[in-house]
């Protein structure tokens, strides 16, 4: 597994390297608006290919598709380097490199998701997506500066040579990770995800089809990824893009945004840090919920905290802790409801179950974003926080009323054996 969590750290890091890089070389040719038609031509089509790259992880395996999409973003940063240094950067090449980058991400972000299944027993899977958590946490972190540091002392050529080598070596650290066929809870090896050679080779519509059929069947299942979506789409945006917002209104600055993202991420590795250490929390549905009601209160604080009247130091240190607190919360929510959908999946669809998680949450976000910004334009950047939170909180009142998700526990058998969708716990009581 610490090969594979190695592999992961560098090939994050390397994204969000050329998420700087790209975004400074487009701000060096062209203008602000083509800037974000640029970086948005690479989003859509890995949103739109999430479900198909779904499908190819069910066929060939987690294994095989990280590995070959980590050798295609090697091949696109070489590319971005070569046209970067020979000075020939039009904004239509960028954003066709983009586009190539944003393809092999719809098939890259499934098989990331699928891959703590492959790795390890049903249960330690918490413990494997809490480290999984903590590496995403630490790559954004030093992925960003250090993109920034390289474009400082070097130049964006050099950056891309540096991503380069970094998704390199992911692919020797993915490609020396042994992963197994998944096993059922109980320890017996759940039935091949491949087909049997008698079976009728099935179109990748179909697969996907199939996948799609399986969500609506599992009401447990279809319910996270609802839940999953409008949690994302009250929270995302008030606090990535209505954060910045609410500091320039209230005068507080951009010191006061790294106090709120600094201290989300903290608290968000340490919930993680807790549940890599405490890996077997039985009422996983009560402490995700509670993770989530958290996320929502902080985002109403920090909403409510203009109108206290605390000082300039005072409402950095107050909006840091809620920033702290939905860290926290978020640690708990993600991680918990990640391992849980794991769970859920039958074993040959998990490639396009995580898909379909995948794709709940990174559907919203430019719905969020778009939304916060229009609204704080409208009213005033407090809205949006009234609003999201309000949202997430309305997430957790739905699942409440679920008693499926209220007493969702990872100590019970895999539901893919199951014949219907009953409560996860029924086999595990008799």
């Amino acid at each position: 597994m610490l090969r594979w969590l190695i592999g992961l750290a560098t090939s994050l890091i390397g994204s969000h390297i050329y998420l700087v890089t790209l975004a400074w070389a487009a701000v060096q040719t062209t203008t602000p608006a083509n800037v974000g038609l640029i970086l948005v031509a690479g989003s859509i089509p890995q949103a739109a290919l999430l479900l198909i790259g779904g499908v190819f992880v069910d066929r060939l395996g987690p294994k095989p598709t990280i590995i070959a999409s980590d050798v295609l973003r090697t091949a696109i940063m070489v590319v971005f380097a070569v046209v970067v240094s020979g000075g020939g950067v039009s904004p239509l090449l960028l954003g066709a490199l983009a586009v190539l980058f944003g393809v092999v991400d719809g098939f890259f972000l499934p098989a990331v998701s699928t891959a703590p299944r492959y790795l390890v027993p049903p249960d330690s899977l918490t413990r494997v997506v809490a480290a999984k958590t903590i590496v995403a946490r630490g790559a954004e972190f030093a992925g960003a500066p250090l993109g920034s540091w390289l474009l400082v002392v070097a130049s964006a050529a050099v950056a891309f040579w540096v991503n380069a080598g970094l998704f390199a070596v992911s692919v020797v650290m993915l490609a020396l990770t042994r992963m197994a066929q998944p096993q059922a809870p109980h320890g017996d090896a759940l039935p091949d995800a491949k087909r049997s050679p008698a079976a009728p080779e099935m179109s990748v519509w179909a697969d996907l089809v199939a996948g799609v059929r399986l969500i609506r069947g599992y009401r447990t299942l279809a319910m996270l990824l609802i839940i999953v979506f409008v949690a994302e789409l009250g929270f995302s945006g008030p606090m990535m893009a209505g954060v910045p917002l609410l500091a320039h209104q209230t005068g507080w600055g951009v010191r006061a945004v790294g106090w709120i993202l600094g201290g989300f991420g903290l608290g968000a590795a340490a919930a993680a840090g807790f549940l890599l250490w405490r890996n077997n929390l039985r009422h996983t549905g009560v402490a995700a919920l509670s993770g989530l009601t958290v996320m929502g209160l902080s985002v109403v604080g920090l909403g409510l905290l203009p109108a206290l009247g605390l000082s300039v130091s005072a409402a950095y240190v107050s909006a840091g802790f809620l920033g702290l607190m939905s860290g926290i919360g978020a640690g708990f929510y993600g991680t918990l409801v990640t391992t849980a959908v794991l769970r859920l999946a039958p074993t040959g669809q998990i490639g396009r179950v995580m898909s379909a998680l995948s794709f709940a949450s990174l559907s919203a976000v430019p719905l969020t974003y778009a939304l916060t910004g229009l609204i704080t334009d409208v009213t005033a950047a407090q809205v949006p926080f009234f609003i999201g939170g309000s949202l997430v909180l309305f997430a957790v009142a739905i699942a409440l009323a679920n008693p499926q998700l209220r007493h969702l526990r990872m100590d019970a058998t895999d539901p893919a054996e199951q014949g219907s969708d009953r409560d996860i716990n029924t086999r595990a009581r008799r």
